[in-house]
């Protein structure tokens, strides 16, 4: 989207179509979710006084950098310096971390396959930083990684969540497993089909829904 200034942009549904225009090669609605997903934070989620991490050029290094306060996204498409014109205002830190500085589950945290994302481990990278007083509130526990990956669940939109869901079911053996999820799809979200031994075949229609740690479900929800 290195074409379009995303200044007067205020709401996630209105990058639907800007995406696809700057990317007609992207038919599928899974990838278009996913990396509309991505801006959508980058734009709306990332706040003034956040900080951000992101890999050196040598990978075993990481930058951090404080969010300067809002607004701080702007375009700058004549920067020959830099292939992004996309940018937030932030402040660098001028020294870096070593990956290794951080305990294992925390690294494969930031190994995500996404550009943008949320770090729950928040009071381990502020001790990290020298900054643990920025999380006082924050206890320590142990590693408890069910709720790690509880916690990254929620992290996604509901399109990506949908999508997690379809490659589960193709994990799990079901061929032809596809995301269906979209307005009027009468609440299918997600299909596939179990070949039983070559003796019978399942077909499944999935309504992928999530809860909020604590909150239960509801007749009819």
């Amino acid at each position: 989207m290195s074409g379009f200034n995303l200044s007067a942009i205020h709401s996630k549904d209105e990058l639907y179509p800007l995406y696809k225009k700057s990317h007609p090669e992207d038919a599928s609605n899974l990838v278009i979710g996913q990396q509309v997903g991505q801006i959508a934070r980058f734009l709306f989620d990332i706040k003034g006084g956040d900080y951000v991490i992101t890999p050196a050029a040598n990978t075993e290094l990481l930058h951090f950098a404080v969010v300067q306060p809002d607004p701080s996204y702007f375009y700058d498409p004549n920067d020959a310096g830099c292939p992004n014109p996309h940018r937030r205002r932030v402040k660098w830190n001028m020294t870096t971390i070593k990956r290794t500085d951080f305990s294992v589950p925390l690294q494969n945290t930031l190994r995500s396959s996404l550009t943008v994302f949320y770090v729950s481990q928040k009071q381990e990278f502020f001790e990290t930083i020298g900054r643990s007083d920025l999380a006082p509130h924050l206890q320590k526990e142990a590693h408890d990684p069910y709720r790690a990956v509880l916690d990254q669940l929620l992290e996604l939109n509901d399109k990506e969540f949908e999508v997690l869901i379809t490659h589960l079911l193709a994990a799990l053996g079901f061929e032809g497993s596809e995301h269906t999820g979209k307005p009027g799809d009468g609440g299918v979200d997600a299909t596939g089909e179990l070949n039983v031994a070559n003796l019978a075949k399942v077909k499944i229609f999935v309504q992928v829904k999530r809860y909020k740690w604590g909150q239960k479900s509801t007749p009819g929800s």
